[in-house]
């Protein structure tokens, strides 16, 4: 064998093996693009997912979030509501008759007893209907005054103590004890 004949079989083999590195280079190519191609669709699909999810989260998120603020409106409306009745069911009793406010100021003056002077202070407005003289009839050891800052009923003021039985605060110590009652009637579910 003549030395081209030698340079022909070394081409000729160096050719067959740079085609057979091309024929193989170029199947890993499609196989690295193909794998590559499935990577990406799941990671596409898993970031879909994702976002449906955090989508999903965030309706769920949102609707509970609307719930809750429903829930407290509907909840400040019902205590607004039970504000109301209580403030009118105190109106009431302080716009009684003079016959029917004397007899619950008897009732309430009826569980106390003075050994000594008192003070007893009604509110301004009562100034028609308490005198000294009905006051007397109930407890001699008392003296009538008035004052602006009082709603209904009465506060007495001794040298040791102070009760204060006006209307508001009698009824502000009975709330907790008739709002549910008060509750139920007002917000029963039919």
């Amino acid at each position: 064998m003549g030395l081209e004949q030698i340079f022909a079989k070394i081409s000729e083999d160096a050719q067959r093996e740079a085609q057979n590195i091309i024929n193989s280079a170029s199947g890993e190519a499609s196989q690295i693009l193909e794998d590559a191609k499935k990577e990406a669709a799941l990671f596409k699909d898993g970031i879909i997912a994702a976002s449906r999810s955090d989508e999903e989260f965030f309706f769920r998120k949102e609707t509970i979030a609307s719930g809750l603020v429903a829930k407290r409106e509907i909840l400040q409306t019902k205590k607004s509501l039970l504000d109301d009745c209580f403030s009118g069911a105190l109106e009431e009793i302080i716009n009684l008759d003079e016959g029917l406010y004397r007899n619950l100021i008897k009732g309430l003056l009826a569980k106390i007893n003075f050994k000594e002077g008192a003070e007893i202070i009604f509110p301004i407005y009562d100034k028609g209907r308490i005198s000294q003289d009905f006051i007397h009839k109930i407890d001699p050891h008392l003296e009538l005054s008035f004052a602006d800052n009082i709603q209904g009923g009465f506060i007495i003021k001794a040298k040791e103590f102070m009760i204060d039985n006006s209307l508001a605060n009698i009824l502000a110590s009975l709330r907790p004890d008739l709002e549910p009652a008060v509750a139920g009637i007002l917000f029963k579910e039919v």
